[in-house]
This record gives structure tokens, sequence and C-alpha cells, in this order.
């Protein structure tokens, strides 16, 4: 059973049972939102020559502070296909997404910027303000939501205890699932950070080659 920790992932499970391959989903993390959202509508009217988010999460905020705000026109830098596919969905398509789905990736591909306007979550790392200050770009780093572990139920539990691949999206993800249960089935990881942080807490790795969902998706199949 491949279990996908996340809670948001639909198609990849109609995809994995579309092969016959019996899948769930357990949300291991859930977002709240930070006084930093409220003060993000009136951000953006501000001069940025670009606004980059590097999460879903990141972008479903960016959207809705974009419609609070009166559409004000932007430019946004996203950090992969679904970062990106979520803001196009919105009505907002990315100027910008490089071809591989780190943050680091982000700040080497970025276009000429001056200033930057960074929408992030409490755990995001520094990869891309160390990229573009590296450039001379002055970014400016608004966090807006916050990752806190969720509490599982008793069958979300068993399902933990169940898994033979367990599909992971972050390294708080991978940190979680491990306070769970000791349990270390194979590890499909969607990016580089992730990987590292499942090895070090000994999992089976199978990372994906590029990273992004289809990337993970292959490492998922690598795996079984």
């Amino acid at each position: 059973m491949v279990l996908l920790t996340r809670g948001k992932d639909k198609a990849l499970l109609e995809r994995l049972a579309a092969l016959g391959v019996e899948a769930a989903e357990v949300a291991l993390l859930e977002q709240v939102d930070l006084p930093g959202l409220g003060e993000l509508p009136a951000r953006l009217w501000e001069p940025w020559d670009y606004v980059a988010v590097t999460s879903k999460e990141g972008a479903k905020r960016l959207l809705w502070a974009w419609e609070e705000a009166g559409r004000p026109p932007l430019r946004v830098a996203a950090v992969g296909e679904g970062t990106g596919e979520a803001l196009a969905q919105g009505g907002l398509p990315p100027a910008h997404v490089p071809e591989r789905a780190t943050a680091k990736d982000l700040a080497g591909s970025f276009p000429p910027a001056k200033r930057v306007l960074f929408v992030a979550g409490d755990l995001a790392g520094r990869d891309l303000e160390a990229g573009l200050g590296a450039k001379g770009v002055e970014v400016v780093r608004l966090a807006v939501y916050a990752t806190r572990e969720r509490e599982l139920s008793q069958v979300e539990r068993r399902l933990l205890e169940r898994a033979e691949v367990v599909a992971f999206f972050s390294p708080s993800g991978v940190r979680a699932y491990a306070r769970w249960t000791n349990r270390r089935p194979k590890a499909a990881c969607i990016g580089p950070a992730t990987a590292e942080a499942a090895a070090a807490l000994g999992f089976p790795v199978f990372a994906a080659e590029e990273p992004g969902l289809e990337g993970l998706f292959q490492a998922i199949l690598r795996a079984l």
C-alpha cells in the first residue's frame, strides 16, 4: 500500500489506482494563517519586480491577498509545476517557473530583478534568499502561514503502520511520520531536501530524479 502524506493529491491517487495500486492519504500536517497574511494585500501594491512563492499554500494565500487588494499587476515566480498550476487556476499565471522544482533552482534561474517579495511559510528554507542575495537582489520575506503537525485518528495511525511505500512532500512531513511510528518503510521523496531528511531518519529513500509531482510519481513506482 502507498501512503500519500499531504492530503491534497487526488490526481496521484487516481494515477496509482489506474495501475491497480492500493493507495491512501493521511495529511500529517496542517497550515494556519499568521498575522503576516493580513499585511499582504497592502504590500502587493509596493514596487516589487517579482513576488516569489515556493509552495501551494503560499500560492493559495497570495491569490487571496491579490483578490483582496483589487488584483494589482504582479509578476510572480513560482517554484514548480504544482505551485504554478495553483496560481494559474486562480487567474495569476506565473511569469517564471524553473526547470527543476527547488528554491535553489528558482534563485539560480531568476529573471533580472532588484526587489522581490517572498510570500513564505514559517518553515521555508533560506535557499531563495541566499541565491538572490548573492546576485544583489533585495528579498523581503513575509511569513503568511505556519505548518503544524496534526493529531491523527486511530484509523489514520493504522494506515501509517500498513504503508509499504510512503510519499513525502517536505522534510517536516518526514519528521511528523517518524514521530508517530518507529516503522521505516520505503520513502518516495519529492525533492532533495525531503530525501535528505528521510535518509537521516533511517528510511530507504527513493528520491525524485526531477523534483516535483511527476518525479515523485516515478519515485513511487521505483519504490514499488
